[in-house]
This record gives C-alpha cells, sequence and structure tokens, in this order.
C-alpha cells in the first residue's frame, strides 16, 4: 500500500519526464536588425584587372532577431540608387549567402563582371548600394509567415574596369552580339582601342555598346567627337569605308576614328627608311600581309599612314608595343623589328583581336 509521500514522488518524477520531453517551447516574432548592423571595407572601390583573384570589398552584419533559435537566411542585395527609387529593389541583384555566414566578399572579377552586367560605366566612379535582406525558413520550404527584414543601406563608391565595348554598325547588320570590340587600354582605367574594317564606299555609321546587345549603355553621337547615352542618339560615322582605328574615353565621354593602311619601314625593308613596303589588307584572315626581300643587317617597324603618328616597336619580350600613338602617348624604350636571316619573307600583323596585336615574320 502506496503512502501519500509515494504518490507525492511519482507525481513529480512524472512532471519532470514530461518536462524533459516536451523541451522548451520557442516562439517566433517580428524581426528586426541593430541600427548599423551592415558594414562594407573598403567604400570606396577602384576595380583592376590585375587584382581580380583578390576580394575587392567585405560586408559583414550582424544577426537578425526574429526571436530564439529561428532558422534565418541572408540575401544581398546590390543595386543603384536610382533604380531603387524607381523600382524599389526589385531588379536588385541578389546573392543568398552561404548558410550560419554573416560575411560576404567579392572577387574583383565577379564583381566587375557583375557591375558591367548593370550597365554601369566602366573607368568612373560609379554609386551602388547593397543592404541584407533576412528571412525565417519554414522547416517544410513553404513561404514564411513572418515578414522578412532588412539592414540598414550602405552606399558605395566603385569605379569598375570595362570589358568591351562592342561596334555594331551598318557595316555588319547593327548585330552587337557578333560585333567587332574594343579593348580597355591595361592602366588606363576608361579608355578604349581596337580595329575595325568597315568595307564598302560611303559613309558608315555605328555604335558603341558595353554589352553585346541594345539592353545596357549604347554611345551615340553627341556633336563635336562626344558621345550621348541617349538611346535615340544618332549613331557615330566615317565619312567613307575603310580600316579605322577606333577610340573611346569614357572619362570624358569621347570618341575618334582614324582610317589606316599599314606598311612596314626600316633599313631591313626594301625601301629603307625613307619610304614605306605598304601591306595588303586580307579582309577573310583579318590581317595586313606582305611579301618582300629583307636583310638580317637592319631593323624595321610597322607604321600607319606613312607616317610616325601611330607604330609599332617591340618590348624586351617581342610583344607589339605602340611606340607612337595620338591617342595614348608615346612609349620610350622599345626595340625596333628584325629577320634572323637575309631572305624572302611573308609578313603579317594582326590587328582584329583589340589589345592583343600580333605578327609572324615567315622565311620562304
Amino acid at each position: 500500500m502506496r503512502t501519500i509521500f509515494q504518490y507525492i514522488i511519482i507525481l513529480a518524477l512524472t512532471v519532470l519526464a514530461s518536462c524533459k520531453k516536451d523541451g522548451e517551447q520557442y516562439s517566433l516574432q517580428v524581426g528586426g536588425f541593430n541600427a548599423g548592423a551592415l558594414t562594407a571595407s573598403p567604400g570606396n572601390i577602384v576595380l583592376q584587372s590585375v587584382n581580380d583573384d583578390e576580394n575587392a570589398v567585405t560586408f559583414e552584419w550582424s544577426g537578425a532577431g526574429f526571436g530564439k533559435q529561428p532558422v534565418v537566411s541572408y540575401t544581398l542585395q546590390l543595386d543603384t540608387p536610382a533604380d531603387t527609387t524607381a523600382n524599389h529593389w526589385t531588379t536588385a541583384k541578389n546573392f543568398t549567402i552561404p548558410a550560419g555566414a554573416l560575411k560576404y566578399s567579392y572577387l574583383t572579377k565577379d564583381l566587375n563582371n557583375l557591375l558591367n552586367t548593370m550597365g554601369l560605366t566602366p573607368g568612373v566612379a560609379n554609386a551602388v548600394v547593397v543592404r541584407i535582406k533576412a528571412d525565417v525558413n519554414q522547416y517544410n520550404g513553404a513561404t514564411s509567415t513572418i515578414a522578412p527584414v532588412y539592414t540598414n543601406v550602405v552606399a558605395l563608391q566603385i569605379t569598375p574596369y570595362g570589358l568591351s565595348l562592342y561596334v555594331p554598325g551598318d557595316y555588319q547588320s547593327w548585330s552587337p552580339d557578333t560585333a567587332p570590340q574594343l579593348a580597355p587600354v591595361a592602366g588606363k582605367p576608361g579608355l578604349y582601342e581596337g580595329y575595325v574594317n568597315m568595307p564598302g564606299a560611303g559613309a558608315h555609321y555605328f555604335k558603341y555598346t558595353n554589352a553585346p546587345d541594345w539592353d545596357h549603355t549604347n554611345y551615340g553621337d553627341g556633336g563635336n567627337g562626344a558621345f550621348s547615352t541617349d538611346g535615340l542618339a544618332a549613331g557615330l560615322s566615317v565619312p567613307d569605308g575603310g580600316y579605322y582605328y577606333l577610340t573611346a574615353n569614357l572619362n570624358n565621354n569621347t570618341w575618334t576614328a582614324t582610317k589606316t593602311t599599314w606598311g612596314i619601314i626600316g633599313d631591313a625593308t626594301p625601301g629603307g627608311w625613307d619610304n614605306d613596303t605598304q601591306l595588303t589588307y586580307d579582309e577573310t584572315a583579318q590581317v595586313w600581309k606582305v611579301t618582300a626581300n629583307m636583310v638580317r643587317s637592319g631593323s624595321f617597324k610597322f607604321r600607319a599612314n606613312n607616317a610616325w603618328a601611330l607604330d609599332f616597336g617591340i618590348d624586351n619580350n617581342g610583344v607589339l608595343v605602340y611606340a607612337d600613338n595620338p591617342f595614348l602617348g608615346y612609349t620610350p624604350d622599345l626595340n625596333n623589328l628584325s629577320v634572323s636571316a637575309d631572305g624572302n619573307y611573308t609578313i603579317v600583323l594582326d590587328l582584329h583581336v583589340a589589345g592583343k596585336y600580333t605578327y609572324v615574320l615567315n622565311k620562304n
């Protein structure tokens, strides 16, 4: 027969067992971040391709509060100030943060690619805004009934480098995705240059675009050698067909077009240093070439338009580098080119890949 004391002990053990089984009960509540939860370092960023594999910027934030122990996911949102005003962040770039992380860093190349897809202007500082969105995850994957919350907005100034400028025009049916490209000039943010062949007589019209489509920034005629970024602006133009050296300066929105023919000159060539030996353009191969008798004891350079305004020497690695260039200036201490033996050579100058100019000297 149990005593009253024994019944009390049994009841107490039952209550304790029940508490242990049920565990502590948690409840969710309206969420929030502390003021100034999000920070970025640095805040003024100049991107350069030589730093492609280094971190460009790091974002850190304190966790959002939704009560005790909810499963919270974070999304980094990146946008322009104008877009947040017009579209309320609905077209922001969104990046899901790995579970449990309160920190996110961009590599230079990844951030630069992103900014180019947003149509931001390379070579100049652009205003960018960032915030963190916090959501409570439902255990079954359903949409949470708890409203998301957001950190403070961090404003950045970021200068991206250009990937390319595309040159669609009437000479290639106005197709940006198949257009030749101008390349960014290494070490000179905002400057682009390259060569485009526009065959056929008469004026040609074209534009520059900063993506292989018409959905981002395109540059038309602003008058007096200037760009207009108005999508309805008239095309840029040249008065006649030919092989053009094109430039763009996005720091001051100006451009140039110089019609060129190419030759070799020097005491290794048939014409010496007084007369250019002309190269002929091969439209199929997209190269300039000539067959000529060359001498080993001399040297030579490639130059445009029979003048010392636009010409190439080589550096110590044998890479073509502009010696004179009205857009980029003079490069000192370059070497002339030479052949390894006297004889007849086929000489090829390839300028069709912007910024990666090459030559070939083949002894026949």
